[in-house]
């Protein structure tokens, strides 16, 4: 398994709306429709891309190839590379359509260590489009993915990455966004970046969510 050390470089390798990204980091980005949400994956794949980086878009399900061309067309810096952009489904998530997050952990650890081997001096991109998520929100499916989500901090941390988690405004409430929020060390919203001072680290439980406390 890949490890960042005290040598792995740290310095801005990606930016979310000119705002630099460094590695580890692990980003909830809130947006309302589809529209907003390829204006703000679009360029963050088409730089990767342009600069030889790992891509990978976890898709809303039949999604993958409408931005594969979204993309192509919209993003020309990267547009010769689109086909290295690495795209999978809600399956990821789900099994047999039940999400269990230990086992989609399992998959992004086993994803980092075929990209990042001894090393190799590889940086990635991942984005992950949260909308499958929408008719399984009920309080036990929230306390799940928020755990899940403190944990994925864990892994994003220990590789040369960053990570998206994207989530429509016009798809979840509050019941689900506001625990989410509070899972992420970092937070994009309406062109502005927020810092989450309270976020839990890999060692510590998430709080009650919401509807717990509700």
């Amino acid at each position: 398994m890949h490890q960042r050390t005290a040598d792995t470089p740290t310095a801005s390798f990606a930016a979310l709306s000119g705002v630099p990204l460094t590695p580890g980091d692990h980003i909830c980005a809130l947006y309302r429709g589809r529209a907003e949400r390829d204006r703000l994956m679009t360029p963050y794949f088409a730089d990767g891309l342009s600069e030889g980086h790992s891509c990978l878009l976890l898709a809303a399900d039949g999604e993958g190839r409408t931005f594969r061309e979204t993309l192509a067309v919209d993003g020309p810096a990267g547009g010769r590379d689109v086909d290295n952009l690495q795209i999978k489904g809600p399956d990821e998530y789900l099994q047999d359509g039940i999400f269990d997050g230990d086992r989609t952990l399992a998959r992004m650890y086993a994803w980092s260590d075929k990209t990042f081997p001894d090393g190799n001096g590889t940086y990635a991109r991942l984005a992950a489009d949260m909308s499958w998520a929408g008719p399984l929100v009920q309080p036990s499916f929230i306390d799940d993915l928020v755990r899940s989500e403190v944990n994925a901090t864990d892994w994003l941390r220990s590789c040369p990455l960053v990570g998206l988690c994207m989530y429509d405004l016009e798809l979840f409430r509050s019941d689900l966004i506001l625990p989410l929020v509070k899972a992420h060390p970092k937070i994009w919203l309406k062109g502005m970046f927020m810092v989450n001072p309270y976020c839990p680290g890999p060692e510590e439980p998430p709080g009650p969510t919401a509807a717990a406390e509700g």
